[in-house]
């Protein structure tokens, strides 16, 4: 059986206000992995204590870290240590049994986003799997997946159970948000949106480049 883990970067509204698009990337690894990608996150997240005082114990939220705020705010983070970190998450999952897939909605498209982009993941499920994601999406999500099973509009089954987790204690949850926040700067770039002002170019262009590979697909639905 696999795990799925889900984080998504923007939001799924559709008011004025609301972000542009919504990137939802799923992480899925297979249960007998689990120990070695927790392991290999805890080790990597030691060495950013050591290196650029992030807490190991502490949620690595990437928005917040790219715009230096909150926790981040006041540790002196420089745009070398960012490339870094990302070139280190970059090798660190090139290899093993992992799967990246981030699927990104445009907004103007005018389409539910949180449902194309669930049930865009949800298409293929070679074998039985459980879900995860953190407080407050999981039960929007299985609405959504049942009512699509029910309509016939997801012929693959759906996962076999859906649960819920804080952000803060799985770091694989806390991968997905990397990811997902990669694949949310990278739409911005290929549609020519503004990303947040405060946010540095050559950080978010780093982070766009590492949204595809061997085990990382990347999809934009847009009008």
């Amino acid at each position: 059986m696999d795990l799925i883990y889900f984080d998504e970067s923007g939001d799924d509204g559709l008011r004025p206000g609301a972000s542009r698009f919504l990137a939802l990337t799923a992480v899925r690894i297979q249960c007998a992995e689990w120990i070695h990608w927790d392991s290999s996150i805890r080790s990597l997240r030691n060495e950013l204590e050591a290196s650029l005082g992030i807490p190991s114990r502490c949620e690595l939220h990437t928005r917040e870290l790219l715009l230096r705020k909150g926790r981040y705010k006041d540790l002196g983070i420089r745009t070398p240590a960012i490339l870094g970190l990302i070139d280190r998450m970059n090798s660190l999952t090139t290899g093993g049994e992992i799967s990246i897939k981030s699927i990104v909605v445009d907004k103007s498209s005018g389409l539910h986003p949180l449902r194309v982009a669930i049930l865009s993941h949800l298409k293929e499920t070679p074998m039985p799997c459980v879900a995860i994601s953190d407080r407050g999406r999981v039960p929007r999500m299985k609405q959504l997946i049942c009512t699509a099973y029910r309509d016939g509009k997801l012929t693959a089954s759906p996962p076999e159970f859906m649960l819920e987790i804080e952000s803060r204690d799985s770091h694989l949850v806390q991968m997905a948000d990397f990811f997902a926040t990669a694949a949310y700067l990278r739409a911005c770039v290929e549609m020519n949106f503004p990303f947040h002002a405060r946010m540095i170019a050559e950080e978010a262009a780093a982070m766009s480049r590492i949204t595809e590979g061997a085990n990382r697909t990347y999809h934009l639905v847009r009008p």
